[in-house]
């Protein structure tokens, strides 16, 4: 972490920004031992030493500070870049007590915007931005940069992607106008990718997220890595180009067991099995949902749940109805558990136990009743596709042709909108 630094520690830090050397610095003032002493801390020069000093380096006490406080403050941001969120806590602490210029004090601001987002702070927000905005026109381009990156950043995290979106451009349209470090352009290209995800604009997302992941090969940042191959696995998978997805996942998951980044790996797990049940590798699929239910102690309620389910609907495919059914009951039992998952899962397991009841005229009332506004709702249109395709196939077995006829067409028209989106 930046520690405070002292009177001393500034005066190292300005004469090796303008490249003088100690001797050059003490002459005509003190002793080279003597600066070297208050360089590192040993003593504090008395008020005409140091006035000498700062006279001779050319600038003013203030403008010593600020020079100071400009470090400081990036600093600040470089914890927050690096996803350390508790020294960025400890630094923005330290900042709040500084007296920086006007100037200064607009620039710790907008960084403290990533840093409220970072804490999901959001309420502490509007008003902070609004008063920047006042200020909009004084911004020099660079800082006006990350004002619109923050921006982006605050946008996507309080779920309004087209404000994201369009910050996130402006962020990218000024990258050219002054000089960013490769960490700094890769965050940004990413965080733009995701914004494009969300709106399904996989152009877009595919060119910025392959550029920032270019970048953190070459910094050899391999959790960040994994992240890219993730989000170019989803967008593959949205462009029905199944064969790269599942190469950017088996990546990913490759590159995630290398680093122990065990939060993600999960969830690489979960999609890949998701997308061997697309193209019929179903026996690939199964194997997926049980390795990971194998794990069970380490699961959150959430991919408990979502995993048994995907793997009822994999084992129903296979007709292995026993199984399915024991985990539609064992479904149940954990939404009991956990009453708050409720509302994602109780229609999807409801269906599933009607289903392999054979319970078909229930089912045809839960399905136009409550499944598809539901699922509608959550654009969850492939597992729609998939419930009107069971019930078209019950239909054609039992002779019903009108009736099988109306539900592959409503099948047809919920993979269209698809797009294969779970």
């Amino acid at each position: 972490m930046l520690e405070k630094f002292t009177f001393g520690q500034q005066i190292k830090y300005v004469r090796t920004i303008k490249k003088i050397n100690q001797n050059e610095l003490a002459k005509g003032i003190c002793s080279i031992s003597y600066l070297s002493k208050i360089e590192n801390g040993v003593i504090y020069p008395s008020e005409e030493i140091k006035n000498l000093l700062i006279k001779k380096l050319g600038i003013e006490d203030s403008t010593l500070n600020n020079e100071f406080g400009e470090r400081e403050i990036q600093g600040f941001y470089n914890f927050l870049l690096n996803k350390d969120i508790q020294n960025a806590e400890k630094v923005y602490k330290e900042l709040l007590n500084k007296d920086f210029s006007e100037a200064l004090n607009l620039r710790f601001e907008v960084i403290s915007i990533f840093y409220f987002v970072e804490r999901k702070q959001f309420k502490e927000l509007p008003q902070l931005i609004q008063s920047i905005f006042s200020k909009e026109a004084q911004l020099p381009s660079e800082l006006r940069y990350f004002f619109y990156k923050a921006l982006g950043y605050y946008y996507y995290h309080t779920q309004k992607a087209e404000k994201s979106l369009y910050f996130f451009e402006k962020s990218v349209s000024l990258v050219t106008m002054f000089t960013l470090n490769n960490l700094e352009i890769a965050d940004l290209y990413y965080a733009y990718s995701l914004a494009a995800a969300r709106l399904k604009k996989t152009a877009i997302c595919l060119k910025y997220c392959q550029s920032a992941l270019e970048i953190y090969q070459e910094l050899y940042l391999l959790k960040r890595c994994v992240d890219c191959h993730v989000l170019l696995g989803i967008t593959h998978r949205r462009n029905n180009n199944m064969e790269e997805a599942i190469s950017q996942y088996k990546t990913a998951l490759d590159l995630a067991g290398q680093i122990h980044y065990k939060d993600i790996s999960l969830t690489i797990q979960h999609n890949l099995g998701f997308l061997y049940g697309v193209i019929g590798e179903i026996d690939k699929a199964i194997d997926l949902f049980q390795e990971i239910l194998s794990k069970e102690d380490q699961l959150t309620p959430y991919v408990h749940v979502q995993t048994i389910l995907s793997l009822v609907k994999e084992l129903h495919k296979r007709n292995n109805n026993n199984e399915a059914f024991q985990l539609v009951q064992k479904g149940f039992e954990l939404l009991i558990k956990h009453p708050d998952l409720k509302n994602q899962f109780y229609l999807e397991f409801n269906f599933y136990n009607l289903l392999l009841l054979d319970k078909y005229e229930e089912l045809q009332k839960l399905l136009f009743s409550k499944v598809i506004p539901a699922l509608e709702m959550e654009k969850k249109y492939f597992s729609l596709s998939n419930y009107c395709l069971f019930l078209g196939d019950h239909h054609y077995a039992n002779g019903k042709y009108k009736n099988a006829a109306k539900y592959f067409a409503y099948s047809r028209e919920f993979l269209n909108k698809s797009n294969l989106t779970k």
